[in-house]
């Protein structure tokens, strides 16, 4: 009886935002007659209503009110109630782990990545060996990492390490592939060499892994990196992730439904993962991604801890978050389209999420273009200029509002109260990183449809 109770509490929470959305939808345009009305002063003249006009004007009205308010709402509800079912405890036996970190000219941030992993793995009760592979880089990466890890080695005597250097440049997948097979653990950290753990994120992910029955565990990235602080780019990034992983993945992560388990952090089960490895040809630009949904088509158990985190150096500058933007979504629609593509024939919550977000992610951004495309036209048609210019002075900050509201939930999500919530006052200028998203997920498709699969750096043919 407890139980059932239970379940129409948590079925109610995930009506509330509908509901909320119904309301809104249907009572605000009310609301904003009467205060154009009573505090602008303005009635509007008796014009014939031209139907085409405003249908395109509900259309869009009713779309981006279910967007902003329902299904924000609906992944914010499912994060609240995946967060109250995570739980971990200590382990009377902590397995080992084996870190992997494929590295390819990363001499400015290969040092900071293993002292956090020694840190990190100095605080776990198991033994733990970190396994640099250096992909044939021709700066300092191999000397640098060497002399990182024999510094710590005198520090942290019980943790080993080494770096295992391709003589040539084979690419990320085949350093991974090196890394995995030398691997002793029975549970395999695979980490970026540009990111960061912080001491408790190895003791976090395993307690909640082994606690959960999960097969993979994955957790909170943080944007960072030299230059990061002050750079609005970065900062934008930061309130993307805390909507994008702090809510979206930690809400997949109810269902054990995690899309991606992110290069900068993950723990694996060493045996599927090399089981992956080994029988896949991993061949898409976002290998994270391919991996993962790999893993879903053997029923893996995918998690998301929400209470440790990871930080990775960000793209400061437009040029560079524009490339890493086209790979991911050019490398989604590899995946998904080709690679994956009978994940999205089945009845499934992966499937589902997958469906999702091709329709309000790349759909989306095309009814972006769309709507910025046509609001010349619909300013120039309008029965009544003065009260459509009006209306938006009305409906610019209720949808301000809504996002700052949005974002609060979401900071909150990710960082607790370890960040300032200072980030908020930079909500307003998020669209800028959207526009950019927009136009890159546009970008990708035509890129997808002409052929290419994506590239991993500039230069690549």
């Amino acid at each position: 009886m407890e139980k059932d109770r239970h379940f129409k509490i948590i079925y109610f929470l995930f009506l509330l935002p509908f509901v909320l959305c119904f309301l809104s939808w249907l009572y605000f345009p009310v609301f904003a007659k009467w205060l154009i009305n009573n505090i602008y002063g303005y009635e509007s003249s008796s014009v014939i209503e031209n139907y085409l006009w405003s249908g395109i004007v509900r259309f869009f009205y009713s779309w981006y009110t279910f967007i902003a308010i329902g299904l924000a709402g609906m992944w914010i509800v499912a994060a609240y109630i995946s967060r109250k079912k995570e739980f971990k405890n200590s382990q009377s036996f902590y397995p080992m782990v084996s870190f992997v970190i494929p590295a390819f000219n990363q001499e400015k941030n290969i040092a900071a990545c293993i002292n956090s992993l020694f840190s990190s793995a100095n605080n776990y009760e198991g033994l733990c060996e970190i396994l640099v592979v250096d992909d044939g880089s021709n700066d300092c990466t191999y000397e640098i990492a060497w002399s990182t890890i024999i510094n710590n080695r005198k520090k942290y005597p019980r943790i080993c390490g080494k770096v295992i250097r391709h003589s040539s440049n084979l690419g990320k997948i085949d350093s991974l592939k090196t890394g995995i097979n030398r691997a002793l653990g029975g549970l395999i950290a695979i980490v970026d060499s540009d990111s960061e753990w912080t001491e408790d994120t190895l003791v976090g992910l395993v307690d909640f892994k082994l606690s959960n029955n999960k097969h993979v565990v994955t957790g909170y990235t943080h944007p960072n990196g030299q230059g990061s602080e002050g750079n609005l780019i970065v900062t934008l990034q930061r309130l993307e992730y805390s909507q994008g992983l702090g809510v979206g993945r930690c809400a997949q992560g109810l269902g054990d439904n995690v899309i991606v388990v992110s290069g900068a952090i993950g723990v694996y089960d060493a045996d599927l993962l090399r089981e992956v490895i080994d029988e896949r040809d991993i061949r898409s630009v976002t290998e994270d991604l391919e991996i993962t949904l790999e893993m879903h088509k053997k029923g893996a158990k995918i998690g998301y801890y929400s209470f440790v985190n990871s930080t990775t150096v960000a793209p400061t500058n437009i040029s560079t978050l524009w490339h890493q933007r086209l790979r991911w979504f050019t490398g989604w629609l590899h995946n998904t389209l080709s690679i994956h593509r009978d994940l999205m024939t089945k009845l499934s919550w992966v499937s589902s999420l997958l469906w999702y977000c091709y329709i309000f992610e790349f759909a989306g951004a095309i009814m972006d273009l769309v709507s910025v495309s046509v609001f010349p036209f619909l300013l120039w048609f309008s029965p009544d200029p003065t009260l459509f210019i009006l209306n938006l002075f009305v409906f610019v900050p209720y949808g301000l509002f809504i996002g700052l509201i949005i974002q609060a939930m979401s900071l909150q999500f990710a960082y607790g109260k370890s960040k300032p919530k200072l980030l908020l006052v930079y909500t307003p200028l998020y669209p800028l990183l959207r526009i950019i998203n927009v136009l890159a997920r546009s970008k990708s498709m035509i890129n997808y449809l002409a052929g290419n699969n994506g590239k991993w750096h500039k230069n690549e043919a």
